[in-house]
């Protein structure tokens, strides 16, 4: 019997390396990649706001892996390279706004549509894309990062992303979305151990028929018997974000959360405000059609008089599992973002949004 539970042992682990290899190659046996491979509150990064609007955002100055690829923050909390908030002369700045796929979840800085953006544009005119997006975040908090953060950059153009689960919100229909605005129901920020997860079981589920796209944390027996340990002899100063929700003070005026319907309305309040383009940036690489919130978003945006662009056309006849991160996770991967990037270029010179010459 225990010749047979040792041989059995033995499979396993041979087939969860095996496993592990398959998806990730062979960054699967490196420690440091394989457990980035967890959701975005369970990695460490992230911390109570002292904006309430916002709920929680990045720890400055981190360093380490998520989702398998280097993940740095600046001195400002921000995904993104060091930038004072003075602009330089001679610079023209966009601020980007959204959640996970505007971070971009899985694929390197370098690699993501707003950094070939600004690699691309920039000639005689220097072009600042800054990064302000956080993974989870819902639409109002994206406002609010534009309100209480960007705006102190003196942009010049705003990309404001939109996601399949975030749209419907804005003209008043249920999401699946997580509850990414409201801070109160946010799960603790509690540190995961994916190395010690199965992916074999995680991959058998998924093969079995469920969504890689409904979010959820994969938590196993060891890993939760770790955590369970770590958090009853090291516990962490900071566990989960204030359910705080009053105003905060932005600009030297007090600045209210919209709700869901009026978010389209708020962002066109503040390009005529302050007189600053904003594009509504629906990133989608899922070759399927509108559905009809999609359409509404798109009209009730161009009625305020605000830019829209949807990315899908570019993906037709493409299959969406083509573009994930890796087969768990269906996070646009970085060929999406190369596709990305050239159609914001190309909507963007075509509106005259910039000035800059754009490669064909």
């Amino acid at each position: 019997m225990t010749r047979l539970l040792g041989l059995g042992a033995v499979v396993f682990v041979l087939l969860e390396l095996s496993a592990r290899i398959y998806l990730f190659g062979w960054a699967g046996l490196v420690p440091s990649k394989i457990n980035s491979v967890h959701g975005l509150l369970q990695t460490g990064y992230v911390q109570s706001s002292p904006a309430a609007r916002l709920g929680f955002e990045f720890k400055p100055n981190v360093d380490g892996y998520f989702k398998l690829v280097p993940f740095r923050t600046n001195s400002r909390g921000l995904r993104d390279r060091e930038y004072e908030p003075r602009k330089p002369e001679n610079t023209f700045r966009v601020a980007l706004l959204g959640s996970s796929f505007a971070l971009p979840a899985g694929v390197s800085i370098e690699r993501a549509f707003h950094s070939l953006l600004e690699e691309r544009l920039s000639g005689e005119t220097r072009y600042e894309f800054i990064n302000f997006a956080v993974g989870m975040y819902h639409p109002r908090q994206s406002v609010a990062m534009l309100e209480l953060r960007a705006l102190d950059y003196d942009p010049d153009l705003v990309l404001f992303t939109l996601t399949r689960l975030a749209t419907p919100p804005l003209v008043g229909l249920p999401s699946a979305q997580a509850p990414g605005g409201e801070r109160a129901k946010l799960p603790a920020f509690r540190k995961s151990y994916p190395i010690l997860q199965s992916f074999l079981f995680r991959l058998l589920s998924q093969r079995s028929g469920s969504d890689p796209r409904t979010p959820r944390v994969h938590v196993g027996v060891i890993e939760g018997l770790f955590i369970a340990f770590v958090e009853r002899w090291f516990p962490a100063a900071e566990t989960r974000p204030s359910p705080g929700a009053g105003p905060a003070r932005a600009g030297g005026h007090v600045s209210e959360d919209p709700a869901d319907d009026a978010i389209l309305e708020r962002l066109a309040g503040i390009g005529r405000q302050t007189g600053i383009p904003i594009v509504v940036l629906r990133l989608e690489f899922e070759d399927t059609a509108p559905l009809t919130a999609d359409l509404e978003v798109a009209a009730r945006c161009r009625s305020l008089g605000l830019h829209y662009i949807d990315t899908r056309h570019a993906f037709r006849g493409t299959r969406a599992s083509d573009f994930w991160i890796y087969e768990l996770d269906p996070h646009p991967n970085w060929q999406a973002h190369e596709i990305f990037a050239r159609e914001v270029a190309s909507f963007l010179r075509s509106h005259g949004l910039v000035s800059a010459q754009l490669p064909q």
